[in-house]
């Protein structure tokens, strides 16, 4: 290895969550690909400012589309990155996606040609035979249709020339102020004589039922295998896990909406800038404000949200963890307090009126308290947040913010902040555009934490990421 700047390129890069963590970790971006416009342009914006001298080759939209990309346009054969880095899509091989698409198509066995995708990302690995391999992907992974997908993965990378293993991570554990599992794939070149690992945790949290593996459990690896599932130490965590509080609170305030006559909303409602009011408190906020390379701002953009008026006091009556069956019979309570008003002036409209119904939609949402149990769910300030996924771009509802007297879901920014993109980071379409991007993306510390570990590996220069130095033992 040599003391030299390593390179990275980004398949399936999305807004650049991992390229963030590595470019910070002291990387240089060579180039980054994706399909999708709004990421692409994204990514973009943000690295012509954080790599300003030399900024990376975008490749986006039909031009991004990996499955007609001749790589060779992206870097050659003997001018590759020393690392490729990607997430190639994972709705398929997850839980949801993967019913969604039997019930679409009516069969249990339907598949998605998007779980085909990691073979281009494989296929680049075996043209440029980059020193490290870093691929993301969902824990569903481990299971489709009774296949191990994760092993068909490393089979493949094994017969590259890799060592290859692959873990569960909980965003929790490496400071980002979210539950978030995901399985990483670090695999080193064989000559390099080196066994790919993962960071340890630096962050100790109790994680909930539901995820994968509690915290306290260890998988120990076997270096005599050809790709195996790397250790995960998480007792090795020693600093508290970052709350919702300790992501959030520092940010502006948002009330305007509970105004009785409150602003009507513009197309740019959520690129103003919100100036600052209160100073940040907790190392991760500060972070936030103030990440290498980008510009510290007086206050934040995207911090705007969707205005749902019929809502606004049920949230605001809601208890932190309340879910859907715990707000229906507040929203329930409003409306007989309304009708209990009206009735006082001879203004009830009778039951089973059309009046009735109307007035009843004005206070009760219509979804059944069986079916959508996580589609409302407020957040606790004590913790860190439960997923921030890519469908908050059609319902933002899953995420309420924790302070009561602001009484909304949240918003574009904090969304940002639960992922842990700093401040100035900023987002490039509309609102559902950015919570898409956002929900997609590889959260930037704990990108940050990998990428470290992985330029130490191989000798490469690298600055850790503040949040984890005190936290080395």
């Amino acid at each position: 290895m040599t003391g030299e700047q390593a390179t990275v390129v980004d398949l399936f890069s999305g807004a650049g969550g991992l390229s963030l963590g590595f470019q910070a970790a002291g990387a240089r971006i060579l180039a980054a690909v994706d399909a999708s416009e709004a990421a692409g342009r994204t990514f973009r914006k943000n690295f012509d400012v954080l790599q300003s001298d030399a900024p990376p080759r975008v490749f986006i939209g039909d031009e991004g589309d990996i499955e007609d990309l001749d790589i060779e346009r992206i870097a050659r054969r003997d001018a590759g990155p020393d690392i490729l880095v990607g997430g190639p899509p994972c709705q398929g091989f997850s839980r949801v996606g993967r019913a969604k698409l039997a019930s679409l198509a009516d069969d249990p066995e339907a598949g998605d040609p998007r779980n085909e995708l990691y073979h281009r990302f494989v296929g680049a690995a075996r043209f440029w035979r980059p020193s490290a391999v870093v691929m993301e992907n969902v824990v569903g992974m481990l299971s489709v249709k009774g296949e191990n997908v994760a092993e068909a993965v490393c089979d493949e990378l094994a017969g590259c020339g890799y060592r290859i293993g692959y873990a569960p991570l909980n965003a929790a554990w490496y400071g980002v102020p979210q539950f978030r599992e995901r399985l990483f794939f670090v695999a080193l070149r064989e000559d390099l004589c080196l066994l790919p690992s993962v960071p340890d945790p630096t962050h100790r949290v109790e994680t909930p039922s539901g995820y994968l593996r509690p915290p306290e459990a260890i998988t120990l690896s076997l270096p005599f295998m050809p790709h195996f599932e790397l250790e995960v130490r998480t007792a090795r965590g020693r600093a508290s896990a970052i709350t919702v509080s300790d992501a959030l609170d520092d940010l502006p305030r948002i009330t305007e909406h509970l105004s009785s006559t409150p602003p009507k909303a513009r197309p740019d409602d959520f690129r103003i800038l919100r100036l600052h009011e209160r100073e940040p408190t907790t190392s991760f906020a500060k972070l936030m404000r103030r990440w290498p390379g980008l510009p510290e701002l007086d206050g934040v953009r995207d911090h705007a949200i969707r205005r749902t008026p019929r809502d606004f006091e049920t949230f605001r009556r809601m208890r932190p963890d309340d879910r859907y069956p715990e707000a229906m019979p507040i929203a329930r309570e409003r409306f007989r307090e309304e009708l209990a008003r009206r009735a006082a002036t001879g203004d009830a409209p009778v039951e089973g009126t059309a009046a009735y119904e109307e007035l009843r939609r004005r206070f009760v949402p219509p979804y059944p308290e069986d079916r959508f149990v996580d589609k409302w769910r407020k957040l606790n300030p004590d913790r860190p947040s439960w997923t921030v996924p890519a469908h908050l771009s059609r319902d933002a509802y899953s995420h309420i913010h924790h302070d009561s007297e602001q009484a909304r879901a949240i918003s574009v920014r904090e969304a940002a902040r639960l992922q842990s993109f700093p401040d100035a980071f900023e987002f490039v379409g509309n609102m559902g555009d950015c919570f898409t991007q956002i929900g997609n993306a590889v959260p930037p510390v704990l990108a940050w934490v990998l990428a470290d570990h992985i330029l130490r590996l191989l000798g490469r220069p690298s600055l850790p990421c503040p949040l984890s130095v005190a936290t080395r033992g």
